[in-house]
């Protein structure tokens, strides 16, 4: 059985890919700088890759230590306790580690002239079953419209068009405390990295906008444009990140108190539309027009679009780069789709906020990490091997790479050991061998042959 077992494990591909990405991308100097570390036993590396190799096998923790309880090389403890360190620096190291991605391996690989983007947005982070995890509120839920239990997962991420690297991320509760749910959480160093994170989740959107930018720009510069849709299309947002020396690219909304300059006089932005001269529309690119204002001191342009699931609806995009065409806007503001699918493949494939039922904030902080680095290894390989298929199609692949031994296989594999044996203990001969052989499938009930793929007749 131990001769069965090791052979099967030499065949399992997925952990072969994620210690080849170890190497790579030189993962464990990012986890050492980041100060995630563990105290005498289990390797890091090995528990790492173990987190990381999880969802692959369709399983979370506590059913994969089940299966395993007779060989599990680590107790659960262990790995609540690892996930729950507040001196690990779980930013830091997803910056370090994506930005080598980025700059490093992805960038050399497209254009000089190609266009790269960095997209804000956010998503739900439910835990609405949930009483007592730290720093829980009532956030709103934008599909379902109403209020949730959870967070509102804030993320930056960088795209070329063709891959998508997560480079940062915060779980932000609510910035009234008449929302948070649940304060109480373990006592934590102060100035120590979870420490800062408690302090950051209390912080508005437009703030927390401006910090995560500011900590990839540390990492990286590869990108020209910041994307993000009307939910952040606020005039102080905008003004901080052009003050960055950074262009913006991003969806409007008509709002009563934001007003848009032209002619020497202020418009909203549906009266902007009515003054819009609409005899250039471009009928095929769905574009309707486009006009230069002036946005709070800030150049930019305005195009005006169909909306394609409405004709007579209206959207519009706001780019502070004026130098470039209306249709180049719209194609580069469509990268922006790079994120939900990022939000979609996390949600439903990677195992974001189902695979652990933590409570402290740190242990949420350090799972989220680990789902962003497994999105990161299915860009790499969706990247390697020029798959033009999303990376959920590579999440499958890995999946059936990692699929336990079937029972078939496993169930011939035991009969061809036991006829081995036969053969050496009992020196019989082939004859009887495959008579005993026969007599025995003869025996075995038609619903067993049915899962062995043998022949019920």
């Amino acid at each position: 059985m131990t001769t069965i077992l090791s052979d099967f494990k030499e065949n399992v591909q997925t952990h072969a890919h994620i210690v080849n990405f170890f190497k790579r991308f030189h993962v464990m100097d990012a986890l050492r700088i980041s100060k995630i570390n563990k105290g005498k036993g289990y390797s890091l590396a090995l528990l790492v890759q173990f987190l990381l190799g999880l969802a692959f096998t369709c399983k979370n923790l506590y059913r994969y230590l089940e299966q395993v309880k007779d060989e599990k090389p680590f107790s659960k403890n262990l790995v609540y306790r690892f996930l729950d360190n507040p001196n690990a620096n779980w930013q830091l190291f997803l910056l370090k580690l994506g930005s080598s991605i980025v700059n490093d391996y992805m960038s050399p690989l497209t254009d000089i002239d190609r266009t790269n983007v960095l997209i804000f947005d956010d998503s739900l982070y439910s835990r609405n079953r949930s009483k007592k995890v730290e720093l829980l509120a009532r956030v709103y839920d934008h599909v379902e419209h109403r209020y949730v239990k959870g967070f509102r997962m804030l993320t930056a991420g960088w795209s070329d068009g063709a891959s998508f690297v997560p480079l940062a991320f915060s779980l932000l509760s609510s910035t009234k405390a008449d929302n948070r749910l649940y304060e109480q959480g373990p006592t934590v160093p102060l100035e120590s990295p979870g420490f800062m994170r408690r302090q950051e989740a209390i912080l508005s959107t437009t703030e927390m906008v401006e910090k995560l930018l500011d900590q990839v720009l540390e990492h990286t510069r590869n990108f020209s444009y910041v994307l993000f849709d009307s939910w952040f299309s606020w005039p102080t947002v905008i003004k901080q990140i052009k003050a960055r020396q950074v262009d913006v690219i991003c969806m409007l909304k008509d709002m009563k108190h934001i007003t848009y300059g032209y002619n020497e006089q202020k418009y909203r932005l549906n009266e902007l539309y009515t003054i819009l001269d609409k005899t250039k529309t471009k009928p095929q690119s769905g574009i309707i027009g486009s006009i230069l204002v002036d946005y709070y001191g800030i150049p930019a342009r305005v195009v005006f679009v169909h909306n394609r699931n409405n004709k007579r609806e209206w959207l519009a995009v706001l780019s502070t780069d004026i130098t470039i065409s209306d249709e180049e806007i719209i194609r580069i503001y469509g990268i922006r789709w790079d994120i939900e699918v990022y939000f979609k493949t996390c949600k439903s494939l990677l195992g974001l906020a189902k695979e652990f039922q933590v409570r402290s904030y740190d242990a949420m902080v350090a799972h989220t990490t680990m789902v962003c680095v497994r999105y990161m290894i299915l860009s790499v390989e969706n990247r390697d091997n020029k798959d033009d298929r999303s990376c959920g199609g590579i999440f499958y692949d890995l999946c059936a790479e990692t699929e336990n031994i079937s029972f078939a296989k496993a169930f011939l594999l035991l009969l061809t050991l036991f006829v081995n044996t036969l053969k050496e203990k009992l020196m019989l001969t082939d004859d009887v061998i495959n008579d005993l052989f026969d007599d025995f499938l003869k025996s075995v009930p038609s619903s067993m042959k049915k899962n062995l793929f043998l022949n019920a007749a």
